[in-house]
C-alpha cells in the first residue's frame, strides 16, 4: 500500500536496515534482537515500522525507569505504589483531600529533610533543609529556575512567559530588569508613593463597599480585596488618567481569578488535560487571558508615547517596564510580548495580597481579643507618613508576619539542576526537579515552636532568631521578592482603612468555620470568608 506517496514496503525495508545497522551501538543490543527485527520489517509494512517503534518507546522507557529506581535506591523517601506510578495516586489522593502538603511535611519528618518521591516515572527532591534551600536561591549557576510553571501559559496561550521580572529564567535578562527596577520597590520609594497608594485604596474601598453594602451586608473577603487591588495597581501608574484599570476593577478581577482558578490545573495527565480544554469555562478563560494581555498592550503603547514625550517618571512603573525591556529585541513585536508577560505578571501578583488579607481576616475575626487589639490600633493609628504608620501598627505587622508563616501566598519554590551534583552525601542526576515548600517549612516541628498555633508575638523581635531559610514569604537570596516593602505597606494601609470605617462580623452560623485550598499554588479560603461589614457610626 501507498501512504502518501511513500512506498510502505521500501520504508520497511530502509527502517530495517538502518535499526539492525544501528542496534550495535544502542544501550541495551542484548534486550533487543535487532537482526530479527530488521528481517522482520523488511516481509512488513508502515504497520509493522509504527509498531516497533512503540515497542521501543516502551523498552525504553521501561529501561530508564528501572536503572533510575536502581541508582536512587538507596535514597530515602517513600515508598512506590507500583513500579510505574511511583507515589502519583498517593498524591493525587491526598490533594483531592485538600492534605497533600501534610502528606509532604510527615514524609520529611519519616524519611529526612532531603528525599526523593516519584511522578510515575519521573523522579522528584523535595527539601526542608535550610543549607540545602539556601543553595536554592543562591547559587543560580546550579540552581535554574523551572521553565514548566502554570502561571506562565494557560493551555498554550500566553500568560506571563518565560521573561517577565518574575518568571525570567536567563539569569542575564534577570539581572538587567532586577537593574532598572529594584529601586522602584525600595522603603525610601515607598515614603514618594504613600500618599498616592493610600488615596487609592481609600477611594476603592468606599467605591466597592458603597456598591456592595447596597445589595447586602455579607462580602466575600477574597472578590473584595481582588477588586481592591485594582485600585492599587492605578496608583502605580496603570490607570491611564482614565481609570483604566480602578474603574474595571469588577471586570479585572473577575479575569484573574479565573486566570488562578485554572492555570494550576493544567499540569495533569494527557487525557485529563485534553478534557480540561474543552470545558467551556477553560475557553472563556483563555479568551479572557487574550483580553487582560490587549489591556497591557494599550497601557503600554500609550505610555511608550508618553514616556518618549516627557521622559522617564520613576514614579511610574510602566515607564520601567518599558525601560527594562528594550534590550531583549530590536524587534518591536517580540518586546511588546515580553511587556505584556511584566504586565499581567503585575495582574497577578498583586492580587497575592488580596489574598492574604483574606486569610488574615478569616484567622482575626475567629480570635476576638486579636480582631479587638487590631481595632483599636487601627482607629489610632497615624497615618500622615509611612514611617507614622509603621510605628502605629506595631502589633498589626506581627499578625501579618504570622498569617504569612502560617498560610504563605506562595505555598512551594521549584529548581533545576543544571548539573549532576550531591546534596547531604546524595548522588542526584542532571535535570532533577527539586522543591521547597513554605507550606511545609513554614509548619516543620524542627523550626518552630507549636507550630500550628496563631502565636503572632513569635515575631515579636522580627525574624532574629528564626533559623535562616526557614521563613520565606517572600523568599530569600537574589531573586528575594522585590516587592515586599510594597507589600507590606499596602496590607497595613488596607487593613488601617478596613477596621476605621467597618466593624467585621463572620456571617451567622459561620463562627467556627474556616478552610484553606491548599490544592494549588495560590492559599485562599474556601471557608469563613464570608463576613458582614457594617459602617462605623460617627
Amino acid at each position: 500500500m501507498n501512504v502518501i506517496g511513500y512506498d510502505d514496503q521500501k520504508l520497511g525495508l530502509q527502517t530495517g536496515t538502518v535499526i539492525a545497522a544501528l542496534g550495535g551501538s544502542l544501550l541495551y543490543a542484548d534486550l533487543l534482537p535487532f537482526e530479527r527485527l530488521a528481517s522482520f520489517l523488511r516481509y512488513h509494512g508502515l504497520i509493522s515500522v509504527i509498531l516497533t517503534y512503540v515497542v521501543m518507546t516502551v523498552v525504553i522507557v521501561l529501561y530508564r525507569t528501572w536503572s533510575l529506581h536502581k541508582f536512587y535506591q538507596h535514597h530515602p523517601g517513600p515508598t512506590r505504589e507500583s513500579f510505574l506510578t511511583g507515589n502519583y495516586y498517593t498524591m493525587k489522593a491526598a490533594q483531592n483531600k485538600n492534605q497533600l502538603f501534610d502528606l509532604i511535611l510527615q514524609w520529611s519528618i519519616d524519611h529526612g529533610k532531603t528525599f526523593i518521591f516519584w511522578r510515575f516515572n519521573k523522579e522528584k527532591w523535595f527539601t526542608t533543609d535550610p543549607s540545602i534551600i539556601r543553595s536554592m536561591l543562591t547559587e543560580l549557576t546550579i540552581f535554574k529556575k523551572a521553565k514548566t510553571i502554570p502561571n506562565r501559559t494557560l493551555f498554550s496561550q500566553r500568560i506571563t512567559g518565560t521573561s517577565s521580572f518574575l518568571t525570567v529564567i536567563d539569569g542575564n535578562i534577570w539581572a538587567h530588569k532586577r537593574k532598572v527596577m529594584s529601586a522602584y520597590f525600595t522603603k525610601i520609594h515607598m515614603n514618594t508613593l504613600y500618599e498616592k497608594l493610600k488615596g487609592n485604596l481609600r477611594t476603592g474601598l468606599d467605591t466597592i463597599m458603597t456598591r456592595r453594602l447596597e445589595k447586602s451586608p455579607e462580602v466575600d473577603l477574597v472578590d473584595m480585596y481582588g477588586e481592591l487591588y485594582q485600585y492599587f495597581l492605578g496608583a502605580l501608574g496603570l490607570d491611564l488618567n482614565c481609570g483604566l484599570v480602578s474603574g474595571n476593577s469588577t471586570f479585572h478581577n473577575h479575569c484573574i481569578q479565573r486566570i488562578l482558578k485554572w492555570a494550576p490545573l493544567q499540569l495533569q495527565t494527557p487525557l485529563k488535560n485534553w478534557q480540561l480544554k474543552r470545558d467551556p469555562e477553560v475557553i472563556e478563560t483563555i479568551d479572557l487571558v487574550t483580553q487582560l494581555r490587549a489591556i497591557g498592550r494599550r497601557i503600554l503603547e500609550e505610555k511608550e508615547i508618553e514616556l518618549q514625550n516627557t521622559g522617564t517618571d520613576p514614579h511610574d512603573i510602566v515607564h520601567l517596564i518599558l525601560n527594562a525591556n528594550r534590550i531583549l529585541s530590536e524587534d518591536a513585536n517580540v518586546r511588546m510580548e515580553y511587556q505584556m508577560d511584566d504586565m499581567m505578571t503585575l495582574f497577578l501578583v498583586i492580587d497575592n495580597m488580596g489574598k492574604t488579607l483574606s486569610n488574615l481576616f478569616v484567622e482575626v475575626l475567629r480570635r476576638p481579643e486579636v480582631y479587638r487589639r487590631m481595632v483599636k490600633e487601627a482607629r489610632e493609628a497615624d497615618t500622615s507618613s509611612l514611617l507614622s504608620l509603621d510605628q502605629s501598627l506595631r502589633y498589626t505587622e506581627l499578625v501579618i508576619l504570622e498569617i504569612l508563616r502560617i498560610h504563605p501566598t506562595l505555598m512551594r519554590g521549584i529548581r533545576v539542576l543544571s548539573e549532576a551534583t550531591t546534596l547531604n552525601g546524595l548522588p542526584i542526576k542532571k535535570s532533577a526537579l527539586i522543591f521547597f515548600g513554605q507550606l511545609v517549612l513554614h509548619k516543620h516541628p524542627d523550626y518552630w515552636e507549636k507550630p500550628e498555633e496563631f502565636i503572632p508575638e513569635r515575631f515579636a523581635n522580627g525574624t532574629a532568631g528564626i533559623e535562616p531559610f526557614t521563613y520565606l514569604p517572600f523568599v530569600a537570596g537574589p531573586r528575594v521578592c522585590m516587592g515586599k516593602h510594597l507589600a507590606m505597606l499596602s496590607m497595613k494601609l488596607a487593613i488601617v482603612e478596613t477596621l476605621k470605617n467597618f466593624d467585621m462580623k463572620p456571617v451567622p452560623g459561620t463562627e467556627k468555620e474556616k478552610d484553606w485550598d491548599l490544592r494549588f499554588t495560590i492559599v485562599k479560603p474556601i471557608k469563613g470568608h464570608m463576613v458582614n461589614f457594617h459602617p462605623v457610626k460617627a
